[in-house]
């Protein structure tokens, strides 16, 4: 269960007992059992208290609860309005159906029941942290904050409003004032198994692996059975290039739910890195048959695809992706790098543009349109294009490497530039581990540019045998030409 859910689900079953002894008697027993999370049982002695009086609002609120914690989104719903029908100031019912319209990303639907609730009583914390997390889900983080705020003056040892406020601040980026507020919402609840899990990820963004693990190794302690906590263990441990921890961290994640698509293209992207290209796309593939709508899917597929050279079928899940959500600049930066290799690099420019509108401090946007820019023999445009790439993200390898590549095969001479290449295939070769045959290889150009060919040689070798075999002839001819003392250049294109 998310955060956000169970702030609403917190507030759902805040009713006064009723005061019909039979009837308090069910309801109570049914509270017991949503407790338990035993939300089927809870349903039955729900139903046995509406039973007995159909004009107690109480029962069909907690009863909706109950269905919303079983997915039975319509029944809640159904409830919920029954409950309002018989009494239209009952906070807790406006509420629990501001609960189920989130649930069905009905967030406008949402905020209208919570702000006629707090109306009806403003001094219900639960209810302005519940508004907070509908406006959080908007992307309104700024009127997520302040609702959280108002929840926390109410009461200040309410747990969940310090958890949604560290939400809110990691989502703006202020990691520092996030892990404080999950600090206090763990002071509150030590047992708050989704505030370690969202600590880590906060650690995680601060690249502080250590801390993160010991987050999640203390959420998974808590639940076991949590998945969530393994997807994003897997990701610390893919920060401290851990690959063969982070995929069993991502395979147990999958075992505990076999239908979680997350964890589906976590593993994926993973088999996509360490070049098991067909056990990323049998990945991508189940993600996308268990939700037909996942962009992340799409996007995945269609990068594993590029890597396989199925260009056209790459363009055709980036294509999708656009129709699922023509915002995600992902997806253009995609069909960028499929044109790329189709030779099309007016439409690369055309869709790296409409990325970087999108999102301009997306790095790799920058990187792709510069490649488009040299190949049309644009070398200024190239490397001012690499160069805002590194601003951006100075520990970024590819505008370092693209920015050697430039400085060591330019047809012009004028932009050669020997020592300055190997200072920007270094730092790339250095931020990839010296893993990356695509890095290596241009730290080989680079050294034929400065004319050290011993060096180029050794270091193309190393290249080629870590390269996949698609990219070892273009790798074997650049050998051959150090060997013989040669540079490599590349050869100059028309714009």
């Amino acid at each position: 269960m998310s955060f956000l859910t169970r702030t609403f689900l917190v507030v759902a079953l805040t009713a006064a007992l009723p005061s019909d002894q039979l009837l308090a008697d069910d309801y109570a027993d049914g509270v017991a059992a949503f407790d338990k999370n035993d939300f089927v049982a809870a349903v039955s002695f729900f139903t046995k208290a509406i039973a007995q009086n159909q004009d107690n609002a109480d029962g069909y609120v907690a009863r909706g609860t109950a269905y919303q914690s079983l997915g039975e989104l319509d029944k809640a719903l159904t409830d919920c309005d029954a409950a309002i029908r018989l009494d239209p100031k009952h906070v807790s019912a406006l509420a629990s159906r501001g609960n189920v319209w989130f649930a069905k990303d009905e967030f406008d639907k949402a905020l209208a029941d919570y702000d006629e609730a707090n109306r009806l009583d403003p001094q219900n914390a639960a209810i302005y942290a519940a508004r907070g997390s509908a406006w959080h889900a908007k992307g309104e983080f700024d009127k997520a904050l302040a609702d959280y705020d108002l929840a926390i003056r109410l009461n200040m040892n309410y747990g969940l409003a310090h958890h949604g406020r560290g939400t809110a601040l990691q989502e703006q980026g202020e990691l520092d004032q996030a892990l404080a507020a999950y600090d206090m919402a763990i002071r509150l609840d030590p047992n708050d198994v989704l505030a370690y899990i969202n600590r880590g990820t906060a650690w995680n963004d601060k690249n502080e692996f250590e801390k993160a693990l010991a987050d999640f190794d203390k959420a998974i302690r808590l639940n076991p059975k949590n998945s969530e906590a393994y997807i994003n263990r897997g990701f610390a441990w893919l920060g401290k290039e851990e690959l063969d921890k982070a995929l069993a961290d991502f395979e147990k994640a999958i075992n505990l739910d076999p239908k979680n698509v997350k964890a589906l293209c976590c593993r994926g992207a993973l088999w996509e890195e360490m070049d098991d290209l067909d056990k990323a796309l049998a990945d991508y593939d189940e993600a996308i048959r268990l939700d037909p709508k996942n962009a992340d899917a799409y996007v995945g597929r269609g990068s594993a695809l590029c890597s396989k050279g199925e260009f056209d079928k790459a363009l055709a899940d980036f294509d999708k992706v656009i129709e699922l959500d023509p915002n995600l600049p992902d997806a253009y930066v995609g069909s960028a790098y499929v044109c790329g290799a189709k030779g099309e690099f007016d439409d690369v420019l055309a869709l790296c543009n409409k990325a970087i509108d999108l999102d301009p401090e997306f790095a790799d946007a920058y990187v792709v349109r510069a490649s488009a820019w040299e190949k049309k023999g644009e070398f200024d445009k190239a490397l001012a294009d690499v160069d805002q790439g590194i601003e951006l993200d100075p520990e970024f390898p590819d505008p370092h490497n693209s920015r050697a590549w430039i400085r060591a095969t330019c047809p012009n001479e004028n932009y050669r530039d020997g020592a300055k290449a190997l200072e920007e295939a270094t730092k790339a070769c250095e931020l990839t581990d010296w893993k990356m045959p695509g890095c290596l290889d241009t730290l080989a150009t680079a050294y034929a540019e400065s004319g050290d060919f011993d060096k180029a040689v050794e270091w193309q070798k190393k290249a080629i045998d870590l390269a996949p075999e698609a990219e070892k002839g273009d790798f074997g001819t650049r050998l051959k030409l150090y060997q013989e003392g040669k540079p490599y250049r590349e050869e100059p294109r028309k714009k």
